[in-house]
């Protein structure tokens, strides 16, 4: 219905999660005098509503429902029974439909409580897990990631801590959102990755495949990713730094297993193998990681990282790899290859 409809994008759009083509349907149906007045209700009533709770994903359906079955009530249990004009009636119960929805807020907590959580906390090692919906979740170490055993009927929501690789079963009824730290992630069905350290200053979402909506959480910027795409958001400044092409798909080695460079700065390949292998790595000779570019194709997972210091120690005439701990090793001289 579209009263209905109407009172869904008004909602997304005082929450900042409204996609373009949303934005050009609202505008559409605001030609209308009548779903203008509907509009400026709604928005009031909203409005009012941040004095009792922020964030509030309202449940169409279930107000609407709850609206027609007191109004059955009303009818078989009233002596007198006014009826509205054709004219306005939708907009009388859509009006009405919104604010109760709305007024969900005064009882946000019973509603919530609705929803068990799960959380899964990971240390050293990564886990797979498989969602409620069907979707994969691939979960780094030193992560975690929270999920309602039961998604509900508007959307799947998930809350994610550090790094996950995410393969999202299509529904195009039922969005999947990631809150991450300041960054939404909104999807219908596709594969990417999300990098979100608390210790971090920078904050990566990097795409395989499909497309992904990216957005802060007031509302500051909206960016459309694709295959390939990578974007990296700086946590201090609130701003996107760069969106940029990983055509190699290296941001995503600790999951996929594979590591592949040609020709690049060995600065940007240290921090891929530190990511890939949770390690630490420190070049005595820091000009290296500047001054000099490598060439390496690596199955992490078959060769492991001996097989890449190995490599690097021949390459820059390393003196000595020393193993400092099991997760941290200093390279001691060398030089460039050229």
């Amino acid at each position: 219905m579209k009263e209905e409809k109407l009172i869904e994008l008004i909602h997304k759009k005082s929450t900042n999660v409204l996609t373009s083509d949303e934005q050009q349907l609202l505008n559409t149906l605001l030609k209308s005098k009548e779903n203008q007045l509907l509009a400026q209700q709604i928005e009031a009533t909203w409005e009012k509503s941040f004095d009792y709770q922020n964030d509030f994903t309202p449940n169409v359906e279930l107000g609407l429902s709850k609206l027609k079955t007191r109004m059955k009530e009303e009818k078989t249990t009233s002596t007198k029974v006014v009826p509205l004009q054709n004219s306005k009636s939708w907009l009388r119960i859509a009006a009405a439909a919104a604010i109760l929805i709305i007024g969900g807020l005064f009882t946000f907590n019973q509603l919530n409580n609705e929803l068990d959580w799960e959380k899964v906390a990971v240390t050293d090692l990564t886990k797979d897990l498989t969602l409620p919906d069907g979707s994969k979740a691939a979960i780094n170490s030193a992560s975690e990631l929270e999920y309602p055993t039961v998604f509900s009927m508007e959307e799947r929501r998930v809350k994610l801590k550090g790094e996950a690789f995410f393969d999202i079963t299509k529904n195009q009824e039922k969005p999947f959102i990631i809150e991450s730290g300041d960054l939404r992630i909104r999807v219908l069905g596709t594969s990417f990755n999300v990098r979100n350290f608390g210790n971090e200053n920078l904050a990566e979402v990097t795409v395989r495949s499909g497309s992904v909506e990216v957005s802060h959480k007031n509302g500051g910027f909206t960016k459309i990713l694709k295959a390939n795409d990578q974007l990296i958001f700086d946590k201090k400044r609130k701003k996107v730094r760069a969106v940029s092409k990983d055509n190699n798909l290296n941001a995503l080695g600790w999951w996929s297993g594979k590591l592949v460079f040609t020709k690049e700065k060995m600065s940007r390949i240290k921090q891929a193998i530190e990511r890939t292998y949770d390690v630490e790595l420190k070049f005595t000779q820091s000009d290296i990681l500047e001054n000099c570019s490598y060439t390496i194709s690596n199955d992490v997972k078959a060769e492991g990282l001996t097989a890449i210091l190995d490599g690097l120690e021949v390459a820059f005439a390393i003196e000595e790899v020393k193993k400092i701990s099991n997760k941290k090793y200093h390279l001691i001289g060398g030089k460039c290859n050229y």
